[in-house]
C-alpha cells in the first residue's frame, strides 16, 4: 500500500491481494427476532473479526459536518495567491466561459483534501482504530474537518479546490449532479499525488428543450461524491473516500419554510448551514476487519466485495436518539456490491419521496426500499406514534452471499409490501425514541401532499436510440463485448437531443446497478417482463438496477455540457475490471464510435 502510482500501475495494481489500511420494555422488533449473524462470503481468510463479536448499539450514530465556504464572491486568501485553474491540474473552461445567468449568485470557493487518518469504526468498547483514506474540509485556519459535506444551493456556483496528499491518484466523482466534464469525475481526469485540481460546479439546471426556463424536475436534492480513478475506484471507496452533500432549490425551501417537510422555520431553510436536526444521511456499508481492526480488502475478487461488519455513517451498529416526530433519512447504498431491502422491524410503513437525486410528484406509502451500491432513496419515518423509549430498528432483509448479487428477481425484492417474518433480517441501526421538542412543530407531510413535479419524456422526442450489454468476457466484465477505453467515445449523442437506450443483462445470474453520469434518465419498460415500471422507479434517475437477464428501456435528453462522460456498472469491482464506456455529447453527434472531443489529464 505504499507504493508510488509511477511504481507500481493500476492495472497490475488490482491483480494484488493487499490489506487497507440499555434494552426497553417498548422495544419493537428486538432480538427475540431472527437477526442473521453476516458471514464473510467467498473468502478463505481466517484472521477477520466475527460478525457476533462486534457488540451492538453502544455508540451513537456519527453526523456529517457542513464545509464552510472559504469565501463568497471573491478567491479566498487561503488559495494563497493561486488563483482558480492555476494549479497542476486546471479548472473547466467553463468557469471563464459560460452564460451570464450562471453569475446571478456570488460564487462559494472551497478547500477539500483527501488524506490518510484513523477512524474509529468499530464499537468503542473494542478499542480498535481503524487506518483509512479520508476527504476533510479545510476551514479557514487550515484544519481538516472530517466527514465533509457540501450544502449546494441551485443557482450558486461552488469551485472546491482538491488537494491530493495520498500516494495515488484520485479523481472527486459528484455523484447525481449535472456538472461539465473537466469536474463530474471522470475515471480517466486524475488528481496526481501532491496536486490539486479545481472543481466547478456551477448548479445549473438543464433547459427545457426549446426554451430558457430550468427545468425544475430535474433539481437534485440528494448527492455524494467518492473516488472514481479508473481500475481502483473500489479499494479507494472501501479505504473511506466518500461523503455526501444536499442540494437546495426554491421549492424544496419552500416545503421546508412551511412546515411540509421536517425541519425548523428560518434556520434549516436558510444558507449557507441549512442546519436541519430532523434530517439527515444514513450511509450504509459494509466491511471485513482484521484482529487487529484494520480494513481487509481482497484485491484478486473481481467479483464484488462483501463485507461481514454493516455499518451506518461509518459506524458498525451505532444507535440514535429521535425525537416523537416525523425525520426525513436520505439513504445511500455504500457498498461495492451489496444490494439491501430496509424495512422498520416493526413492519410499519412509511413514507418514500424521492430516488436518487430527485424528488417525487407526491410520496409513496412503502414498507421496504430496494437499494443497490450507488443508489439513494430519501425516506420519512413518524415517530409521533411512539412513546417515549421505544425502540425501533431499520433492517436489511435482503440475504446477499456474494458478489453475484442476491438470489432470486430484481421485482421479487422490490414491492411496497412485506408479508409475513423474512427468512432474512439483519439489523442494522436502533431508534430511541424521546419527547418531541414543543418548540419545533412537527412536519405536515402526508400521502397526497405535492411534491417536485415530473416532466415526462415522451417517444416523440426520441432522435436516436443505442443499445448495451452488460456481460462477462475473458475473465472481464465487458459492455456490447468491448471494454473501456479512455481515448474512445461510444456514444456520441447531438447536444439537446433526447435518445433511448436499451441496457440488458447479459451475464446470467449477476445484477448489475447501471449508473449514467451527467443526465438523469426515465425508465420506460422491462423487456424481460413487459412491465412498466413501479412509481417509484417512474421518475428521474441516476442510477438503472438491472436484475438477472434484465433488458430495460431508458431515456436521456443530453444538454448543457459536452463530454466525455462515462457509464458504468456501480458494483465497483465490475467497473473497475472494465464495465465502463464513455458517452460524448457533442455539437454533431453520431451512432457509431468516435475519438473523445477532449481530454482534461
Amino acid at each position: 500500500m505504499n507504493s508510488s502510482p509511477n511504481e507500481v500501475s493500476r492495472r497490475s495494481f488490482i491483480k494484488t491481494a493487499s490489506t487497507i489500511a440499555g434494552a426497553s420494555v417498548f422495544n419493537i422488533g428486538s432480538s427475540s427476532q431472527a437477526n442473521v449473524p453476516l458471514p464473510i462470503p467467498g473468502s478463505n481468510f481466517k484472521g477477520a473479526i466475527e460478525n457476533t463479536a462486534v457488540p451492538r448499539w453502544q455508540d451513537e450514530l456519527p453526523s456529517y459536518n457542513h464545509i464552510t465556504p472559504l469565501s463568497t464572491g471573491s478567491e479566498p486568501a487561503q488559495y494563497g495567491g493561486v488563483g482558480v485553474g492555476k494549479v497542476f491540474h486546471g479548472v473547466a473552461p467553463e468557469y471563464f466561459d459560460h452564460p451570464a445567468a450562471w453569475d446571478r449568485m456570488p460564487t462559494q470557493f472551497f478547500h477539500m483534501r483527501a488524506t490518510a487518518a484513523y477512524s474509529e469504526m468499530l464499537p468503542k468498547s473494542m478499542g480498535l482504530k481503524t487506518p483509512v483514506w479520508a476527504y476533510e474540509g479545510v476551514n479557514a485556519a487550515g484544519a481538516g474537518i472530517r466527514a465533509p459535506q457540501f450544502r449546494f444551493r441551485i443557482g450558486q456556483p461552488a469551485l472546491v479546490r482538491f488537494e491530493n496528499t495520498l500516494p495515488e491518484e484520485l479523481s472527486v466523482h459528484m455523484h447525481g449532479g449535472h456538472w461539465p466534464s473537466h469536474s463530474d469525475g471522470h475515471a480517466s481526469f486524475l488528481t496526481l499525488p501532491g496536486e490539486k485540481r479545481d472543481y466547478y460546479y456551477p448548479n445549473v439546471l438543464p433547459l427545457i428543450p426549446g426554451t430558457n426556463e430550468p427545468d425544475i424536475s430535474e433539481a437534485p436534492s440528494t448527492l455524494w461524491f467518492h473516488d472514481h480513478a479508473a481500475d481502483m475506484t473500489a479499494i479507494h471507496v472501501n479505504r473511506g473516500l466518500a461523503s455526501n452533500a444536499k442540494c437546495f432549490d426554491d421549492l424544496e425551501l419552500n416545503l421546508i419554510r412551511e412546515g411540509i417537510l421536517p425541519g425548523i422555520r428560518g434556520v434549516s431553510d436558510t444558507g449557507p448551514a441549512y442546519e436541519n436536526p430532523y434530517e439527515m444521511y444514513l450511509v450504509i456499508g459494509d466491511r471485513v476487519f482484521t484482529k487487529e481492526g484494520a480494513i481487509w480488502y481482497d484485491s484478486n475478487n473481481h467479483d464484488g466485495y462483501i463485507g461481514n461488519v454493516e455499518m451506518v455513517n461509518g459506524k458498525a451498529y451505532p444507535r440514535l436518539k429521535v425525537e416523537a416526530r416525523k425525520y426525513r433519512f436520505r439513504l445511500l447504498g455504500g457498498s461495492s456490491a451489496r444490494h439491501r431491502r430496509y424495512r422498520l422491524s416493526n413492519n410499519a410503513s412509511f413514507l418514500r419521496i424521492g430516488n436518487d437525486s430527485v424528488m417525487f410528484p407526491q410520496p409513496q406509502r412503502t414498507q421496504a426500499v430496494l437499494m443497490s451500491p450507488g443508489k439513494r432513496a430519501d425516506i420519512i419515518i413518524d415517530f409521533s406514534k411512539y412513546r417515549p423509549g421505544t425502540k425501533i430498528y431499520l433492517e436489511n432483509i435482503l440475504e446477499q452471499k456474494g458478489g453475484r448479487g442476491p438470489e432470486g428477481k430484481l421485482e421479487d425484492s422490490d414491492g411496497t409490501t412485506v408479508s409475513g417474518t423474512p427468512a432474512f433480517i439483519h439489523q442494522l441501526l436502533m431508534f430511541e425514541v424521546v419527547a418531541a421538542n414543543p418548540a419545533n412543530p412537527d412536519a405536515s407531510i402526508t400521502d397526497t401532499t405535492a411534491l417536485r413535479p415530473h416532466r415526462k419524456i415522451l417517444e416523440s422526442e426520441v432522435s436516436a436510440r443505442r443499445s448495451f450489454r452488460f456481460e462477462r468476457k475473458n475473465g472481464h466484465w465487458a459492455i456490447n463485448g468491448g471494454f473501456y477505453e479512455k481515448t474512445l467515445a461510444n456514444a456520441c449523442p447531438t447536444l439537446g437531443s433526447t435518445e433511448e437506450w436499451t441496457l440488458t443483462n447479459g451475464s446470467g445470474g449477476w445484477w448489475h446497478p447501471i449508473h449514467i453520469h451527467l443526465e438523469n434518465h426515465q425508465t420506460v419498460r422491462n423487456l424481460r417482463t413487459g412491465k412498466t415500471p413501479l412509481y417509484h422507479n417512474s421518475f428521474n434517475q441516476d442510477t438503472q438496477m438491472l436484475g438477472p437477464n434484465d433488458s430495460v428501456v431508458i431515456r436521456m435528453r443530453f444538454r448543457t455540457f459536452k463530454g466525455p462522460f462515462v457509464f458504468h456498472c456501480h458494483t465497483n469491482e465490475h467497473e473497475d475490471l472494465e464495465m465502463m464506456f464513455q458517452f460524448d455529447p457533442r455539437a454533431v453527434g453520431s451512432l457509431t464510435p468516435q475519438p473523445v472531443q477532449q481530454f482534461f489529464p
